[in-house]
Parts: structure tokens; sequence; C-alpha cells
């Protein structure tokens, strides 16, 4: 059987609407490919390429002024770390989000977060506190003024600091790796009240670990990524419907 490829709620008016409306100023010095695979790349977890939108090669090449190889790289590198579904014969789309995978991929962050926490809690220190604080700080100035994206990126940096204060940076780019399509979930579905949320979440996991309740800060910790999956039940039922295909 053929499997079809993923037709989302109607974005843009025609092949190629999405593509037409990126940028990219090509550095020749350094790889085509590699700029045009990062142009895409961002565009689709930033969801300014809707889950379902169509890659055309030709509307790439058109837009970005290379040529049709560059183009066919960076789709293969996206392919492979199912960002986009290619079909032959048909075409290539950006991967929908589906429940199934952002379950797993959940599993092995939470995992992993937990695990770090876990090293922490033992050595926590006052400094440790006060550079999470001060990501919160950065978050609830980016709050105030509407800057969503900075926010998810402070996001990333609070989340990033367990790893540095386990001495395991290493672990770093593996949650990386899982939480990619949980962040192209969270940059689709996040509504400006949840962000003030997760400042509340960040902050009760921080409080913990300044009491010296370690249960207490991982149990925070689980409930804050776990919010993902309120987030999906909250979308309307056509609209999770569409992501999970």
């Amino acid at each position: 059987m053929t499997k079809m490829p993923f037709q989302p709620p109607a974005r843009g008016n025609g092949e190629g609407a999405d593509i037409e409306r990126l940028e990219l100023v090509v550095d020749r010095r350094i790889s085509v490919a590699d700029q045009v695979h990062a142009a895409l790349r961002e565009a689709i977890i930033d969801v300014r390429l809707a889950p379902g939108a169509p890659i055309s090669e030709n509307s790439i090449c058109r837009q970005f002024a290379v040529s049709r190889t560059p183009v066919r790289a960076a789709i293969q590198r996206l392919s492979e770390e199912g960002l986009v579904d290619v079909y032959p014969h048909l075409g290539s789309f950006v991967s929908p989000i589906r429940l199934e995978g952002l379950r797993d991929n959940q599993f092995v962050r939470r995992s992993l977060e937990a695990a770090l926490l876990r090293e922490v809690a033992p050595r926590w220190t006052g400094a440790m506190s006060r550079d999470m604080r001060a990501v919160i700080d950065e978050q609830e100035r980016l709050l105030a003024t509407d800057d969503p994206k900075g926010f998810l990126n402070a996001d990333e940096a609070f989340h990033r600091l367990f790893a540095v204060f386990a001495g395991r940076e290493g672990v770093w780019p593996a949650i990386l790796a899982a939480k990619l399509p949980l962040t192209r979930f969270h940059r689709y579905s996040a509504k400006p009240d949840r962000l003030a949320h997760v400042v509340v979440e960040h902050l009760a996991v921080v409080d913990a670990l300044d009491r010296g309740d370690a249960a207490a800060a991982e149990h925070a910790l689980a409930t804050h990524l776990d919010m993902i999956f309120v987030m999906f039940e909250a979308l309307p039922e056509e609209e999770r419907r569409h992501l999970s295909l």
C-alpha cells in the first residue's frame, strides 16, 4: 500500500508558498548544503514551515538562488532527522508532529534530565541557584517584552544548566536530539499564558533544590516536562488528529 502524504489544515496558497517567505543570504565560502539545511531546519522547528507543508526543490532553488544538489542534500539530512517525509514520485513534506513520537522522545528527555537532577541535588550550591534564577529572571524579562522565541531559547539554557552542574555536558546533545520534535510542538501550540506557567514551574524546581528536597525537585521537573501532553489534549480535536497522522 502506498503511504500518502500528510494533509494539514490549509495554510498558504499553493506550492512553495511557505518556502517563498524564507530568506537566506548564502555565503559561498562555506557549505551551501549546510546553510540550506540550517535555514529549513530552523523554519520547520519554528513552524514557519507548518506540518505537512510541501518542500519543493524548485521553490527552494529559486528562493535561495542555489543549485539542486545542495538542496537535495539538505532535504536528505532533514529526512534523517525526522523533520521531512520524502515520498517517491509524490514529493517531500514537512513531517507531522506525531503523538507516538512525542511520547518516546519525552520518555528519553525526562529520563536523562531526571538522572542529571539526581546527580546535581546532593552537590547543589548557592551559586548554582543564582545561575538558575538568573535564567528565570531573563525569561520573565523576555515574557514582559513579548519575545516568545527568546523565551524558549532561555528555556533551553535553563535545562542545559543541569548537564553543566552535573559535569555531563556530553549528555546535552542527546537531550537536544530527543527534544527536537518536542520543541517543534511547543512552538506550534504554546500560548502566551503557557509561558508564564513555565516560569512558575522552573521556580518550583529551584525552590525545592534550595530546600534540599531532591524528591520534590524531581517531581516538579517531571510535572513541568509532562505538561506537553496537557497541551496536546487542549488542542481542538481536528487539530490533534491532523498532528497525529
